[in-house]
């Protein structure tokens, strides 16, 4: 095979597996209903502050009783970093009592979703996401 073929097959290959690559990582749209938002109040049980995206975990009580465990995707750690916020801050913050989330639905998990804003007990909030307007839409 001549050096010019073996550099085109290369080449190939390369625009291949960067196309594949670029196909696994979720867009906010593609994952999350942007059409509507959720509302739930719980708890923060954990943060898993990892990359290419932090996870914040919210125990929901029922009126029963019952626990329901919400995995909220934010945005990347080094996003958080600049914007000011940290892993200590939202825990120790959360620690007054139920956070309210507001968040796009998943698609296809029914107890996840995208954060847009986190509300404490007290009533100040982090924005994180999206127009503030989005909040105020339909929620389920």
């Amino acid at each position: 095979m001549s050096l010019r073929r073996r550099c085109s097959v290369l080449m190939a290959a390369t625009a291949f597996i960067a196309g594949t690559s670029a196909l696994a990582h979720h867009s906010v749209p593609g994952t999350f209903d942007v059409n509507k938002t959720v509302a739930i109040k719980g708890k923060i049980s954990k943060i898993d502050w990892i990359n290419p995206h932090i996870y914040i975990y919210v125990d929901v009580k029922d009126a029963a009783g019952a626990v329901t465990t919400w995995k909220v995707e934010t945005l990347p750690t080094n996003h958080m970093r600049r914007a000011g916020v940290t892993k200590a801050e939202i825990l120790q913050e959360a620690k007054a009592g139920d956070v309210t989330v507001h968040m796009y639905p998943a698609l296809t998990n029914k107890t996840a979703g995208f954060l847009l804003r986190l509300t404490y007990p007290e009533g100040h909030f982090m924005h994180l996401y999206g127009e503030e307007g989005e909040i105020t839409r339909a929620t389920r």
